[in-house]
C-alpha cells in the first residue's frame, strides 16, 4: 500500500476529512472483541493514513467504532463468509451476464443468493438504500471486497466503470481507488 499516494490523495479532495490513524491497541481490541484479524491493507491503512472517512460531514467509510457499532452480535465477524471461491466465481460470470443483459437481478443471479445479511465481513461503507461495501474477514473470500444488501456479489472494476469488462475481484487497497473515485472524486490511481 503507498501510504504517501493514499495521504496525498486524501488532502488534495475536496470535502474529504480523514479520521486520525487508529492507535495500534485500538485496532488489536476491536480483532479480540469479533475474534478476527483485519486482511492487511486494511488494518494498513487504519493503522497509518485513517480511522474512517468523512466527506462533507457524513461518514462515508466507516471507522472501527462505527463498524463495531453496526455489529449487533460480537460472534457475526467470526463466523464463516457464506460464499466460498467456487461460489463467488459462479456469481461474478452471473453478474457479468446480467450486467451486460442490463438486469443484475436476474434469475440467475438470484438463484446463487443466500437469504440475510451475510456473516463473516464488516460493512465499510454505505453506498446510498440497501446497498453496502463489504471487506470479507473469514473464509475463502478473506480480504476481498463484496457487495451486500439487495443482492451479494463480488466487487470488481466493471461495477465502478460501466464499459470496463473487469469482474476481477478487489482487495481493500484496489476497491479504495474504485470506490473513492466513484462516490468521493478521490484520485488515488494506480
Amino acid at each position: 500500500m503507498d501510504i504517501e499516494k493514499i495521504r496525498a490523495a486524501l488532502a488534495n479532495t475536496p470535502g474529504v476529512e480523514p479520521g486520525a490513524p487508529a492507535p495500534a491497541d485500538h485496532v488489536a481490541a476491536f480483532e479480540a472483541r469479533f475474534a478476527i484479524t483485519l486482511p492487511a491493507a486494511f488494518r494498513g491503512f487504519v493503522l497509518e493514513v485513517a480511522d474512517g472517512l468523512v466527506y462533507e460531514g457524513d461518514p462515508w467509510l466507516f471507522s472501527l467504532d462505527q463498524i463495531g457499532h453496526d455489529l449487533a452480535d460480537d460472534a457475526l465477524a467470526a463466523r464463516p463468509f457464506p460464499y466460498d471461491d467456487a461460489e463467488a466465481e459462479a456469481i461474478r460470470v452471473a453478474v457479468r451476464t446480467a450486467v451486460d443483459a442490463g438486469n443484475v437481478f436476474s434469475p440467475e443471479v438470484m438463484a446463487l443468493q443466500r437469504g440475510g445479511d451475510p456473516d463473516g465481513c464488516l460493512t465499510l461503507a454505505s453506498n446510498g438504500g440497501n446497498d453496502f461495501s463489504v471487506l470479507v474477514v473469514t473464509g475463502e473470500q478473506a480480504g476481498w471486497m463484496w457487495r451486500t444488501g439487495e443482492i451479494d456479489f463480488p466487487e470488481s472494476p466493471k461495477l465502478y466503470s460501466p464499459g470496463s469488462a473487469d469482474m476481477s475481484p478487489l482487495g481493500f487497497e484496489a476497491w479504495l481507488a474504485q470506490w473513492g473515485d466513484c462516490f468521493l472524486g478521490l484520485m488515488i490511481g494506480s
